[in-house]
């Protein structure tokens, strides 16, 4: 019992004193007077001078330094040099003006106007490089240097 109280007599006052100086700090931090600074010397700054980077790059590396493997660099796809030139086909101005039919036949005659001239065409018919492959009442379907365009009737 003795030595528990030894402990209480030291303790006790260590306790105490870390209390009042952390109230003391509380209280000191709302206090309104300032403090007053007597015999104010201005020190001069110094300037402080830098050295300018050197700028490097670094070079290829061949070789891993550490597992000694040497480095491959990717090869890019062959670049083709043909290139393909797609020529833009300029089709004549062609208006699809009617068809005429009879009515026990299954000819069909379609009147097409091919750069301003009128020509009477049958499906397979070939005017001028332009050859007809369908048509119908409504609209015909024409072939011009591979290309296919349909082309509806004028109203």
């Amino acid at each position: 019992m003795l030595k528990s109280k030894k402990g209480l007599y030291v303790l006790l006052p260590v306790v105490v004193f870390i209390w009042g100086a952390i109230i003391y700090q509380v209280v000191g931090a709302f206090d309104d007077n300032e403090p007053v600074i007597s015999n104010t010397i201005s020190i001069p700054l110094l300037e402080i001078k830098t050295k300018e980077r050197k700028q490097f790059d670094l070079g290829t590396i061949d070789r891993d330094p550490f597992l000694g493997t040497i480095y491959r660099q990717k090869k890019s796809p062959p670049k083709n040099t043909k290139s393909i030139v797609k020529k833009e086909i300029t089709w004549p101005s062609i208006v699809f003006k009617g068809l005429v039919s009879g009515k026990n036949t299954k000819n069909t005659i379609f009147l097409i106007a091919i750069n301003g001239t009128d020509q009477l065409m049958k499906p397979g018919d070939v005017v001028s490089d332009i050859k007809l492959i369908k048509g119908s009442p409504t609209s015909i379907q024409l072939r011009h240097k591979g290309k296919v365009k349909k082309f509806e009737i004028l109203n």
